[in-house]
């Protein structure tokens, strides 16, 4: 999928991206691709969302 970042935000969306250590099946992530080191291997997933969502996301993701 190609973003429009400036359409995005004209319609006050983003995206957003999270690490997952398996392959997330029935989900409405989209699996972006994966990051590969040396120490280790993750799947990378993105999620068209409201500017809103995004900021409860992140801040989620800071507590957990």
């Amino acid at each position: 999928m190609d973003v429009n970042f400036s359409e995005l935000k004209k319609q006050g969306k983003t995206l957003i991206y999270k690490e997952s250590e398996t392959e997330l099946l029935n989900t409405d992530w989209e699996l972006w691709g994966k990051r590969i080191t040396e120490e280790e291997e993750v799947f990378v997933y993105r999620k068209i969302v409201t500017n809103e969502e995004a900021e409860q996301f992140y801040k989620q993701e800071l507590f957990n």
